[in-house]
């Protein structure tokens, strides 16, 4: 429903040298607030896993120019994928928020709508994580479901 929906446009940073299923999935749902935020966070995990092979999906109502031109740096420094998802707000603005609850938290709901018949499964985190270890427990989980 969603992608129909809500996603406007689709930007594709792809630099990784791994096949999208070799990949483990972070997905981030954001507002424009966070978009440095959400930079930082990946930096961090990719500087804590550099034996992974990582995709990063960013779902955000905002990302100008310099914003791209950001993102796909650090795709590229890193040979990683960041794929960025533009979101239409304007039906999720009619829906209940607070001053720290925004619209933006919505983007959760999305997130799991498209994924759900694309990946087995996707790692949501916040934009105010900063990874300090090695994710390889996330990443085997399924091999104790």
């Amino acid at each position: 429903y969603f992608e129909e929906e809500v996603i406007q446009q689709t930007l594709d940073y792809n630099y990784a040298q791994h096949s999208d299923a070799d990949k483990f999935n972070i997905a981030y749902g954001i507002d424009k607030n966070f978009l440095f935020g959400c930079g930082v966070s990946i930096a961090s995990v990719l500087l804590a896993n550099p034996e992974k092979a990582l995709a990063f999906h960013v779902f955000t109502d905002f990302f100008d120019s310099e914003d791209q031109q950001r993102f796909e740096a650090l795709a590229k420094q890193y040979a990683t994928q960041i794929v960025v998802y533009l979101i239409d707000c304007e039906r999720l603005k009619s829906l209940p928020s607070t001053k720290n609850w925004t619209y933006a938290t919505y983007f959760r709901f999305i997130i799991a709508d498209y994924f759900s018949d694309k990946k087995d499964r996707v790692l949501y985190l916040d934009a105010d994580i900063a990874c300090k270890g090695s994710i390889k427990e996330l990443i085997r989980l399924e091999e104790y479901t």
